[in-house]
């Protein structure tokens, strides 16, 4: 009888630690928690004589650095440098849905989409409607222009 306890002692035991080692109570990280850095700006919907200005570009040549940290606290602190100025900015963050959402202290939100097919990752912000005036590389003559930005950051 001392055998047949000690034998199911031992089993339930065995299987006690095969079980917790199958199971992990940590959870799967967010692909999105990491560094990220503005890697160039899309641009898109240039016609005519501007269609050349279609496509990716490197963000210096808009005075525009932006880099921020995504934090599994569910915050993010980030740092923009334009035109000689350095602002820092920090906030909470939610992903849903391949869907990140940054929202700054003072409210203000800025979402993106994760593409994973990238190598590395890219966030990918919604593409923003632009109008400037800008010079027809063709006739030279200064022209009102519609067009649109998107930013697009890789995972460092």
């Amino acid at each position: 009888m001392k055998r047949l306890l000690l034998l199911l002692s031992l089993v339930v035991v065995a299987l006690f630690v095969l079980d917790s080692c199958t199971k992990s109570n940590d959870p799967e990280p967010m692909p999105v928690v990491g560094a990220w850095k503005l890697d160039r700006i899309r641009t898109s919907g240039f016609t005519g004589g501007f269609a050349s200005f279609n496509g990716d570009n490197d963000p210096a040549i808009f005075d525009y650095q932006d880099s921020f940290n995504v934090k599994a606290d569910k915050t993010f602190t980030g740092t923009i440098r334009t035109s000689g100025r350095v602002i820092d900015y920090k906030g909470n963050w939610e992903f849903t849905n391949n869907e990140l959402s940054l929202k700054d202290e003072k409210g203000n939100e800025d979402k993106y989409t994760l593409d994973n097919t990238a190598t590395p990752a890219q966030l990918l912000s919604k593409a923003v409607a632009q109008r400037d005036s800008l010079r027809n590389p063709t006739t030279g003559r200064v022209e009102l222009v519609n067009y649109s930005l998107r930013l697009v950051y890789t995972k460092q």
